[in-house]
């Protein structure tokens, strides 16, 4: 869990540095490659959030957080295509 926790850090500085360079240049490719980081970067959110609601690991989700749970794999889903709609929809 520690690793995802620094990769988004590192993301997120990522994200920093393109939005500097975008107000002085348009690099597509800049974005394009943040879009497609995104993506992965909440495919791993996901994968770990539907890991945790499956229990048997060090942090799990219990069965009376359903809610909580459901909301967390919405975001991630929701944010995931959000990043796809960026690096598909830039053309």
């Amino acid at each position: 869990m520690g690793y995802i926790f620094i990769i988004s850090m590192c993301f997120m500085m990522f994200g920093l540095v393109v939005v500097v360079c975008s107000m002085f240049f348009r690099i597509k490719f800049l974005i394009m490659i943040y879009a497609l980081g995104g993506a992965l970067i909440m495919m791993l959110y996901l994968f770990l959030d539907i890991q945790m609601m499956m229990g048997g690991k060090k942090y799990e989700i219990s069965p009376e957080d359903y809610i909580f749970a459901a909301v967390q794999i919405f975001i991630d889903i929701v944010q995931m295509f959000w990043y796809l709609l960026t690096l598909f929809g830039s053309r």
